[in-house]
């Protein structure tokens, strides 16, 4: 499997979206290592798509000055890989494993939420760095 670098707003996304993927990948492997062979790496292959989507976003929509935009590419990746797992899980679920799939839907949740919360504290920091550079772009202009 071909290896994607993911593009980043900044070393603080890059941080968080890495940690979570780690910690989605490692939940993930232990909640398909009982049911059908290959479940893993199938899952892995749907990471790899969901990072070029990220990318092209990146590269084809990020360019615009909306804070919407921004805010849709920060939190890309855990939005999508959260309904990719719990699809994915839910799939896998049968009588036998049912309770033990819940405790992995759980934690996917936990640990997309705990993201989220990062990922949005970037977001407020980026807004406000954008609005003191403007405040200070206008008190430049004003001066001139």
């Amino acid at each position: 499997m071909e290896v994607i670098e993911i593009s980043y707003l900044n070393n603080k996304h890059e941080k968080v979206v890495e940690d979570y993927i780690k910690d989605l990948k490692e939940l993930m492997y232990y909640s398909t290592e009982d049911v059908a062979g290959g479940k893993y790496q199938d899952f892995l292959e749907i990471m790899s798509s969901v990072y070029l989507y990220s990318n092209n976003f990146y590269d084809s929509m990020l360019k615009k000055e909306d804070n919407g935009v921004l805010a849709e590419f920060l939190f890309l990746i855990p939005n999508m890989m959260f309904y990719t797992s719990i699809g994915f899980l839910t799939a896998l679920k049968n009588d036998e494993n049912y309770k033990e799939m819940g405790k992995y839907l759980e934690q996917i949740a936990s640990v997309t939420e705990n993201a989220t919360s990062e990922l949005a504290d970037i977001l407020i920091d980026n807004q406000e760095k954008q609005k003191i550079l403007k405040e200070l772009q206008s008190v430049n202009i004003s001066k001139n």
